[in-house]
Formats: C-alpha cells, structure tokens, sequence
C-alpha cells in the first residue's frame, strides 16, 4: 500500500506541475509565426504529458479499487 501512495502522490505533483506549465503556455503570447509555432508544439507536448500521467493515476485507482473490493469480498466470504 505504502508503494502504491508514494506513487499516485508522485503522478498527483507531476500532474500538478504540468497543469501549471500548461496554463503559462496557453496565456504565453507568441511574437511572429515562429513563435506561435513553438508555443503550439511546446502546448501539445505538455497536453500529452498531461494525458499520460492522468491515465496512469486512473490505471492505479482502478487497481486499488480492484484490490480493496477483493478483500472486502474476501471477508465477507469467509464469514
């Protein structure tokens, strides 16, 4: 279990910090179309980080679900 939060707690801050960085990117204006260019690829990139670390995080809730319902079937069996 201990594994299992220090893992989320790591995807919760990494999340946390590429949501920032988005938002200063999409406020961020571009200068010509070099820039505006630059300021779309570094948005798409963090969008996809984004994504990434969020489908984690939901892949670990899933199994920690998984895991608690398991065991509370698993009580309620050997009763």
């Amino acid at each position: 279990m201990e594994n299992y939060n220090e893992k989320v707690l790591k995807l919760r801050v990494r999340e946390k910090e590429l949501t920032e960085q988005l938002e200063y990117w999409e406020q961020y204006p571009p200068v010509n179309n070099m820039g505006k260019w630059a300021r779309q690829t570094k948005l798409d990139s963090l969008k996809e980080k984004l994504k990434k670390v969020q489908e984690k995080i939901e892949f670990h809730d899933s199994i920690y679900l998984s895991n608690e319902i398991y065991n509370q079937w698993k009580k309620d069996v050997s009763k």
